[in-house]
């Protein structure tokens, strides 16, 4: 009696020499590494461009904090030569104090 033997990819696969699995893997794991850095939709010339674009805008973002705060810092007066002017401005506003004076904040 003959005995079909029914096709399994584990009897094909046991039947190579370990030089022909040695290359089965380094092949696939090529194909592998190959798809996730140039094929997919996450690879990385995509990452690149991200960074640099997330780099800009932190650049921006320091840009413009310092902007505000620059102009945040004499909003609201009209005559920035009046010395009198100016320091009722940061005492009240910017919480400032002559250095032998002591300052209570009452919220």
């Amino acid at each position: 009696m003959s005995e079909k033997r029914k096709f399994n990819i584990g009897n094909a696969f046991h039947n190579f020499n370990w030089k022909k699995r040695l290359i089965m893997y380094v092949a696939v794991i090529l194909l592998a590494v190959a798809y996730i850095f140039i094929f997919s939709d996450s690879n990385y010339r995509v990452h690149k461009k991200y960074n640099n674009k997330i780099k800009e805008l932190e650049v921006e973002n320091e840009k413009q904090k310092k902007n505000v705060e620059i102009q945040s810092t004499y909003e609201g007066i009209s005559d920035r030569k009046d010395s009198l002017t100016l320091e009722r401005y940061r005492r009240e506003q910017l919480n400032m104090k002559k250095p032998d004076e002591d300052l209570f904040i009452i919220k």
